[in-house]
């Protein structure tokens, strides 16, 4: 089945399959482990289920810190 799986086609799999399902078990492991209030984090699993890799990327650029009441330090000025 792998006979003649040359480089690039290992870097195809591992950027279109592997790399995507890695973040989204990621993401939903530590929404398994959130302490957060039931509806954000349900809301969360929705978005990182049907949007798999778009969904895990928000969930860690922005997920994280909404849920844990974080808000990022404003700006001087």
């Amino acid at each position: 089945m792998f006979y003649g799986l040359a480089g690039w086609h290992l870097l195809i799999l591992l950027s279109f399959w592997i790399v995507p399902l890695t973040l989204w078990v990621i993401a939903l492991v530590q929404l398994a482990k959130s302490k957060a209030a039931a509806g954000p984090v349900v809301a969360w699993v929705v978005i990182v289920t049907l949007i798999p890799l778009v969904g895990a990327i928000l969930w860690f650029a922005i997920g994280r810190r909404s849920l844990r009441g974080d808000t990022p330090p404003a700006s001087a000025g």
